[in-house]
């Protein structure tokens, strides 16, 4: 699959005045990468071949494919300089809206002719962080003042390994594509996850240094089976005591993601003014909070997954979800078929998903 790259209109931080907003969309049966400016889409390789050509560069299109190149995690691996080319064409794009390509395509279309597909369609590894917010852990208690005392009671421990899992990348898919209610489950849950997009590769990388390794962010949405862990009639002590992340967080269609990226230099920090997270069953809100109530935070999470594992450009992390998730709601609160979801942290954007079954 090819990656297209996307931009907004949105950003002070932005010298163009446009937000960077990286996407994945596929034209009849090639994807591209580009860029969102408003509601369309910009094909950012079709607009810097142009753009070069107009330039007197001899070899346009060589150039392009080299700097904009044909899948997301190749244009991470390009850095600062892919990052630059991506920025002057969705500028271009913008001044000259109508124009087409080298080989007469357009650059800007409408969403009804690019579907967005998930920003990185198979990241290289895919890491979760589990029980990373306050409220989360603590939503099972229904007593205010009981969970109040709970939640002092963490923050005193000062809590600095998070609890991690992986979810196989072939899971992903794409921020408007349909949730798959398979019939292994009766208790299918969402969690609305701000999501770090590596884009520098290191290793023993330190909190301090973390931000300068993510690309930028996306919204990914951790499906899970609550059903799915350890049987409970088996008499073994860790059967009782935990979960089988790998088996109720593995089903199919478990990891939305998108609608795009969000470059780095558009939220150089996620925690000022802190993002917020929402999720909407069937139009009631279910989800809202925001990433300072995260127990352990990005930096720690970059420094603690690199201890011995490299990270590479396209790898991504899920920073955690905060409380409000199906249990909470009552056995009503899982989902069903039918029900349409929403999770939302802005401005990334927002993934839409009906369920359906097998």
């Amino acid at each position: 699959m090819i990656v297209f790259l996307s931009t907004f209109l949105f950003s002070l931080g932005n010298p163009l005045g446009i937000i960077m907003k990286l996407v994945t969309f596929k034209v009849h049966t090639e994807a591209r990468i580009g860029a969102l400016l408003g509601d369309k889409v910009v094909d950012l390789n079709s607009a810097y071949a142009l753009l070069l050509k107009e330039k007197g560069e001899l070899s346009a299109r060589r150039k392009a494919d080299a700097l904009l190149p044909q899948c997301m995690i190749g244009f991470l691996e390009g850095g600062d300089e892919s990052m630059e080319a991506a920025k002057k064409a969705l500028t271009y794009a913008e001044k000259n809206p109508d124009a087409v390509g080298l080989d007469e395509e357009a650059l800007v279309m409408c969403q009804c002719t690019a579907k967005l597909m998930a920003p990185i369609p198979r990241p290289g590894k895919v890491y979760c962080t589990a029980v990373n917010y306050y409220d989360h852990a603590t939503e099972r208690m229904k007593d205010p003042v009981a969970r109040a005392a709970e939640i002092k009671r963490l923050k005193s421990l000062k809590l600095d390994v998070p609890d991690v899992f992986q979810k196989p990348p072939s899971l992903v898919v794409g921020p408007r594509d349909p949730l798959i209610k398979v019939k292994a489950t009766e208790k299918m849950d969402y969690e609305v996850e701000l999501t770090v997009v590596i884009g520098k590769e290191g290793k023993y990388i330190t909190a301090e240094k973390a931000y300068e390794h993510i690309a930028g962010y996306t919204v990914m949405i951790d499906v899970s089976a609550r059903d799915q862990g350890f049987p409970q009639d088996v008499d073994f002590g860790i059967f009782k005591r935990d979960v089988n992340w790998t088996k109720g967080k593995g089903m199919d269609n478990a990891g939305p993601m998108g609608p795009c990226i969000v470059t780095s230099d558009e939220i150089p920090d996620p925690y000022n003014p802190p993002l917020r997270l929402k999720t909407r069953v069937n139009g009631q809100e279910r989800q809202n909070n925001t990433v300072e109530h995260m127990i352990i935070g990005i930096p720690r999470i970059i420094e603690y997954l690199s201890n011995g594992t490299t990270l590479k450009p396209g790898d991504v992390i899920l920073s955690g979800t905060c409380g409000g998730v199906a249990g909470s709601w009552g056995p009503e609160g899982y989902l069903q078929i039918g029900d349409e979801l929403e999770c939302e942290i802005q401005p990334i954007g927002t993934l839409k998903h009906k369920v359906i079954g097998e």
